[in-house]
């Protein structure tokens, strides 16, 4: 087994990595926890540290 081999098997075992999180985040049953992620900015306190 020589340097190219151990590349290409690099290589696939990156791109299986990448299509595993992109099924993980296009997943259906994980958008209503991005959605709750993207609101929960608007549901905390409008004062801040400062108490303007």
């Amino acid at each position: 087994m020589d340097v190219n081999w151990i590349r290409s098997l690099f290589t696939l075992w990156v791109f299986l990595c990448f299509m595993l999180v992109i099924y993980i985040v296009f997943h259906r049953r994980n958008k209503q926890n991005y959605d709750e992620a993207a609101s929960s900015i608007f549901d905390e306190d409008s004062s801040d540290k400062n108490g303007r």
